[in-house]
């Protein structure tokens, strides 16, 4: 999510203009001389010098390879704290009192875990410039103070939120109110507080600026991904489009990009195969749309993600006033890209290894950044930055190797390598996000020990994400729908279990906003063996025609698989087999290709045919090649 940002450029900036003030001071008229307060200018030239130690050392940050390294970090950052300190010692003027104790916290808070003295500082600071009128400066200390507090006792932040709130709206300070606004969804956000982040997000959707209610609606889509409610989102990213305008497309490309991931993801959850390819494509198009573009707004998308939007002018009685945001940067734009391109394709583009080469290329990009830039121009960011940073690519890895995994399966790939390399590649993940990975790896191995035949095994790791997930969780659904899959084979044969698990899922099932998990279900229910033949038969007409409404071409010959295997008429199951050789062959699968068209070649030599018969065999002996090539050449990683 794009989180609001004060941080010390602001500093900076009243830090020129002081400088510039006090360089260009009227001459004194003739007569006595006004005694004029002796106030220090050493902030004129430890200012410069703590900005230097700064980003000499924040320059290092994305390659520290050694306990000596950090050491030198840290040395610099102590000596730039320093400076900032000298300066407070001295009898120096409030506005510069302020700059400096704002600027010094703030080095604490990101840097140190010394919150205690940042504490005191800032509200004899905040107590100062108060007394002084000097409101911008109050309300960036307060900034800081919410965000240092909420990492002790969120609900005293949120408290201190809403009379800061409060405050600006009295002063009508509209910059302010914004951004208070968006912190407090960056920390209800955080705390998973999603119906708070709706309610702050509402007042947002009226703004007279464009890209702040476009920033809302896209933040509102979020919350309702989170949710599992990608319809609701669809709904939100709808509202969002309406606010784009020329300006937003020229100048701030990460709402338009974030946009487009947001309606994929959105079509992803909801199993819509071709709404999917159709967003995919356009996010490509974006993507090489903004690098092919010569305005340079590509370009400037800053490397540590940051981007303004501005208020419309007149408010606050001035010209465009800029909020600043953070969100992806360039890589990491294209790290998410080439994930959601190799879901999408896994679907659609198997047998061409789309997926593979969009997955192979994420993990390309990704061991790029972790190995550092050891250019002078790397990006600026403190210690902490460029460890969220790294974890950022190394969970991102793991959902890659994840969803690596499910593709070896999908071509009947069912080696080890890919498993033991997700398994390896979670030493790395930070321990808060082990527990949002550890299901997936149960999922992805329960698979696989279902496909090699260790069923106790498999229905162990299934069992497991009940446990660790909520019911309704579509990882659970799904894990359930396993268990009763193999309860219902002959090794481990289990009608009660099947029940029990049916029983359970049936309301979640309905409730569910995917239709590919609804469509699984009704493919699990059509042949559960209580049913008679004419309505399995029945089930199997209205499942095929719900797979071609989801578009998923692999749903639709299965179903067609299955329905020649039970249809009576042999007309209809020569005709519903051919069938389903002919979706396969229309949508480029080459493994159900072969399998349909197996049994097609059986359904027309049983129908007497035996001149097509043989045609249909001779072209299988030729798909076989290709599934052979497919099925035992190593992926392109």
């Amino acid at each position: 999510m794009a989180d609001p940002q004060v941080d010390t450029q602001q500093c900076r900036q009243m830090q020129d203009q002081y400088a510039y003030t006090m360089e260009n001071l009227p001459s004194q008229p003739n007569g006595p001389a006004m005694p004029i307060p002796a106030y220090s200018t050493i902030h004129l030239v430890m200012f410069p010098a703590a900005q230097e130690y700064f980003d000499k050392a924040h320059r290092r940050s994305t390659k520290l390879k050694s306990m000596e390294d950090v050491m030198t970090y840290y040395k610099l950052i102590a000596t730039g704290a320093r400076c900032l300190e000298a300066v407070l010692k001295e009898r120096i003027q409030p506005y510069v009192e302020c700059i400096a104790a704002l600027w010094y916290c703030e080095a604490l808070f990101t840097e140190t875990k010394e919150f205690d003295e940042a504490e005191e500082v800032l509200n004899k600071a905040i107590a100062l410039a108060a007394r002084n009128n000097l409101h911008d400066l109050k309300f960036s200390m307060l900034h800081l103070s919410i965000r240092m507090l909420a990492t002790k006792n969120l609900k005293a932040a949120q408290k201190l939120l809403k009379s800061c709130l409060r405050e600006s709206d009295t002063m009508q300070i509209a910059s302010w109110s914004y951004t208070f606004q968006y912190l407090s969804v960056s920390l209800h956000f955080a705390a998973y507080e999603y119906t708070s982040v709706i309610a702050t997000l509402r007042s947002l959707y009226s703004c007279s600026s464009n890209e702040i209610r476009y920033l809302a609606f896209l933040t509102s889509a979020l919350v309702a991904l989170r949710q599992n409610n990608p319809s609701q989102a669809g709904d939100y990213l709808s509202r969002a489009a309406q606010c784009e305008t020329d300006y937003s497309r020229q100048y701030i490309p990460q709402l338009v990009v974030m946009r487009v991931i947001l309606e994929t993801l959105a079509t992803i959850l909801l199993g819509d195969v071709a709404n999917s390819e159709a967003k995919l494509k356009a996010v490509h198009e974006c993507l090489d749309g903004q690098v092919q573009d010569q305005s340079g707004r590509w370009t400037a998308w800053n490397d540590d993600g940051t981007f303004f939007l501005f208020l419309p002018p007149g408010t606050d009685g001035n010209s465009y006033l800029p909020l600043k945001f953070k969100w992806w940067s360039q890589s990491e734009v294209y790290v998410m890209s080439y994930l959601i391109s190799g879901i999408v394709s896994v679907h659609s583009s198997w047998d061409k290894r789309k997926s593979s080469k969009y997955f192979s290329e994420g993990l390309r990009v990704i061991a790029t950044e972790i190995a550092g830039d050891d250019s002078p121009e790397a990006p600026l960011m403190t210690i902490t930055q460029a460890a969220d940073r790294v974890d950022f690519y190394v969970t991102t890895k793991c959902y890659i190797l994840f969803y690596t995994c499910l593709e070896r399966f999908v071509r009947g790939d069912w080696s080890s390598e890919g498993l033991q390399a997700l398994v390896e590649a979670v030493k790395s993940v930070p321990a808060k996000t082990v527990t949002t990975l550890y299901p997936l790896i149960l999922y992805i191995s329960g698979l696989f020990f279902q496909a090699t035949g260790k069923l106790p095994s498999a229905l162990e790791a299934y069992e497991l994400i009940r446990r660790i997930l909520p019911q309704n969780s579509e990882l659970s659904i799904m894990a359930s729908l396993s268990m009763i899959i193999i309860y219902r084979g002959d090794l481990m044969r289990n009608s009660e279990q099947v029940s029990i698990l049916g029983s359970q899922l049936e309301p979640f099932i309905t409730n569910s906003p995917n239709n590919a998990i609804k469509f699984s279900w009704a493919l699990a229910m059509a042949v559960d063996g209580s049913q008679t033949g004419i309505d399995i038969q029945n089930n199997i007409s209205g499942l095929l025609m719900a797979a071609r409404d989801l578009a998923n071409s692999q749903f639709t010959t299965i179903i067609m698989h299955l329905g020649a295997s039970i249809f009576n008429e042999q007309e209809k199951k020569e005709s519903t087999a051919m069938g389903a050789f002919l979706s396969a062959k229309r949508t480029r699968d080459v493994l159900w290709c072969w399998v349909s068209g197996n049994l097609a070649a059986e359904m027309l030599r049983l129908s007497g045919k035996d001149l097509m018969a043989e045609k249909q065999y001779s072209v299988n002996k030729q798909i076989y090649s290709l599934v052979d090539s497919l099925l035992n050449s190593p992926p392109p990683l």
